[in-house]
């Protein structure tokens, strides 16, 4: 009798032992590899030369992987979906030792648009007047857009919502957008010099453009 007891034990622990792997096993969340990194990043960034070095899931429970990226070394961060799939999402990019939310990197790419649409305004009005328009701030600019001022006119501002600064001695120009952070001189504004975009060190200013 009592060797049957400890018979029916054994295999009432061994069971109890099979339970637990399996939950701990349900609740250590979901993989990420080198496939999954690859994959969201060549879907945002089609065509890109990208070399994966490592993958990883840190204490926050997110993706990161550090990739040779076009030659130049990013880490990319990966969130899971709000929606209850375990399945990853790209969230933001680290380069030049500056963090960059996905968000962020698209609006960058709208207001480099805006910013060369503006560009090519103002060498139109050079090649017609001889200068550009003198000035210390983005009103300046409102000799290119009569109704600068107008309510529903011409507006310069980034993909943030923040307007453009602007100055120019006739001969040169400079116009900087500050950036997500709206700050001006910190690492995430956005400028442009004579119609090149130039890092924040090369303007005298702190930080660099991405």
């Amino acid at each position: 009798m009592i060797d049957r007891n400890m018979q029916r034990t054994k295999l009432i622990l061994a069971a109890v032992v099979v339970l637990l792997a399996g939950l701990i096993g349900c609740g250590s969340g979901p993989s990420f590899t080198p496939e999954d990194a690859t994959a969201l990043i060549l879907e945002q960034y089609p065509d890109s030369d990208l070399q994966i070095q490592n993958v990883s899931i840190d204490e926050n429970d997110r993706g990161i992987a550090s990739a040779l990226f076009n030659d130049d070394i990013w880490t990319f961060y990966f969130r899971l979906q709000e929606n209850g799939v375990d399945s990853w999402v790209l969230d933001a990019v680290e380069t030049d030792g500056r963090h960059y939310y996905l968000k962020d990197l698209e609006r960058i790419s709208v207001t480099f648009g805006l910013m060369a649409e503006v560009a090519s305004a103002l060498e139109t009005y050079k090649a017609a007047n001889g200068s550009y328009p003198e000035g210390e701030n983005a009103a300046a600019l409102s000799v290119m857009a009569p109704d600068f001022n107008d309510a529903g006119g011409a507006s310069f501002t980034d993909a943030w919502d923040g307007m453009l600064s602007y100055e120019s001695d006739g001969e040169n120009y400079t116009m900087i957008s500050n950036g997500a952070d709206k700050i001006a001189g910190t690492g995430d504004d956005i400028i442009l010099h004579d119609g090149q975009f130039i890092s924040v060190e090369s303007s005298g200013s702190q930080g660099s453009t991405p």
